[in-house]
């Protein structure tokens, strides 16, 4: 059984580069959603709620500018037997 969603996924710098996969999973997990507005939602609205959609709309284009991107991502559910 898979999920199809989107996460929210941070820049890198080139001193990090050797985690980079790390650094975007730890940051992606805690993004995920179903569609890229959820995604982020829960990126930008930590703690914050009933912002108007201007706001959010800015708060999206902040992060975005910062380097921050929507990416997909499956998740899998492994049942155990």
């Amino acid at each position: 059984m898979a999920f199809e969603g989107y996460a929210i996924i941070p820049p890198v710098s080139p001193w990090d580069e050797k985690h980079k996969e790390a650094i975007q999973m730890d940051a992606a997990r805690r993004t995920i959603g179903s569609t890229p507005g959820e995604a982020w939602s829960i990126h930008c609205r930590r703690g914050l709620d009933n912002i108007d959609a201007g706001e959010f709309s800015h708060r999206i284009q902040h992060w975005h500018d910062r380097g921050y991107r929507l990416t997909r991502v499956s998740l899998s559910i492994i049942e155990e037997q």
